[in-house]
């Protein structure tokens, strides 16, 4: 193929034009995103990223896709509103196939890659919320696959889901490299300002848009997210209103049957955990406790804690939804978690001692050590503090999540500031 001839060459540039301005704009927007998106894919899954990074780039992935989907919806009605120049006339039959092919096969990957990336999520049993920008206002919602379908079933679909995304994305670098090897080809052997159709330069002329067309793709951009944000705010809004109020449950149990009441009103009893990295406070607002205990005689001190588990609550926009969840306490099976303390003993330091007895929670009872101190003061008041490490992943809390603590921690530390007064009084 020879270049096109030096006196053809007015005659030729009339019909070989340039994009349009939005073409162009959506062209290296979406170009763009999807390469950061693939790259972005890499790291997260090279292992080489630092944990306290490793949720947040898995969160913006997500916002990034649904840009992608929505940018391309927006593409492929500009498309249809502006029809791409022509080729060059110096291109042959089979070239101009083989260009088609390739655009078709990007429109397919930029709307199949980020719908699969969606589909991986709404069936990933870590159930992990989906933001827009990281934004608690923008949910996202997830496709109402876990309740559709078996636990088989769902593990079988997630793992289809997750092989199809990441090999259809890495099918875009490969797609890439044909596009550019084909545009090169184009400038350097037929000598054809192929590069210049997409940019604003090469002095070809620009092809006239419709006027109606910004606002038929901005329509189409703005409706893919309005509706999946509309959707998200009514799921948020309808979870809301139909989870139980349990924060007054266990409100008026007392300590009757030890020689303490504790004093809900001036006690605390709390936990935290470090997410991603930061620590994040949670709450227990439904619980009661039968103590005895005296420094004179341990041996015959013990204590029962009863946790309403439905009163767990972190705020959190990410790890507060999944707390009651499948994944979480499973509050809706095991309404209670029990602490049984029956072994004191005094510690090195005035006043610190060590209780140890079992926890059993999400229908696991397993051992514990729970160090504290006790302060009598002059009414007869006590005030009692502690502190307690628990694993969460020995209760299966969090396995499907991150059963590793990659970026939440796999320690929870409970801890109390409890005020109690003597029974008889």
């Amino acid at each position: 193929m020879s270049a096109i001839p030096q006196s053809d060459a007015r005659e030729w540039r009339a019909a070989y034009t340039r994009y349009t301005t939005g073409a162009i704009l959506l062209h290296w927007a979406i170009a763009l995103l999807i390469l950061a998106n693939i790259a972005g894919g890499l790291v997260m899954t090279s292992g080489l990223l630092a944990e306290d990074y490793s949720f947040g780039m898995y969160q913006w992935h997500k916002t990034i896709g649904l840009l992608v989907l929505a940018l391309t919806v927006a593409r492929i009605l500009w498309r249809i509103a502006n029809p791409p120049p022509a080729h060059a006339p110096t291109m042959t039959r089979g070239e101009t196939l083989a260009a088609s092919a390739v655009h078709i096969t990007f429109y397919a990957l930029m709307l199949a890659v980020p719908l699969l990336g969606w589909l991986v999520v709404s069936a990933s049993a870590a159930q992990v919320p989906t933001y827009l920008f990281m934004i608690d206002a923008l949910p996202w919602p997830a496709l109402p696959i876990r309740e559709a379908v078996s636990e088989t079933t769902r593990e079988s679909l997630e793992a289809v889901f997750e092989f199809s995304h990441k090999w259809l994305a890495l099918a875009f670098l490969g797609l890439l490299a044909l596009h550019i090897a084909g545009a090169v080809k184009h400038a350097l052997v037929d000598r054809l300002p192929s590069l210049s159709r997409m940019t604003h330069g090469g002095g070809l002329a620009r092809q006239p848009s419709r006027r109606a067309a910004p606002f038929i793709a901005a329509a189409g951009f703005v409706a893919v997210l309005a509706a999946g944000l509309l959707i998200g705010q009514a799921k948020t809004a309808n979870q809301a209103a139909t989870s139980p109020d349990v924060s007054a449950s266990g409100e008026s149990a007392q300590a009757q049957a030890g020689n303490w009441i504790v004093d809900r009103e001036a006690s605390r009893l709390g936990f935290t955990v470090s997410f991603s990295g930061k620590s994040l406070t949670g709450t227990i607002s439904a619980w009661s406790a039968d103590v005895t205990f005296s420094p004179d005689a341990l041996e015959d001190a013990n204590a029962i804690v009863t946790v309403q588990t439905g009163s767990i609550a972190v705020e959190d926009s990410f790890v507060g939804p999944q707390v009651q969840g499948a994944d979480g306490l499973k509050s809706g099976e095991f309404p209670q978690a029990r602490l049984v303390l029956s072994d004191f003993s005094g510690g090195a330091a005035a006043g610190s001692y060590l209780a140890k007895g079992t926890l059993t929670l999400r229908g696991e009872t397993l051992p514990i050590e729970v160090p504290f101190t006790f302060e009598e003061v002059e009414d007869g008041t006590a005030m009692v503090k502690g502190r307690a490490e628990i694993d969460r992943t020995a209760y299966s809390i969090g396995l499907s999540n991150d059963p590793g603590g990659s970026y939440l921690g796999k320690s929870v530390a409970v801890s109390f500031d409890l005020k109690a007064r003597p029974s008889g009084t």
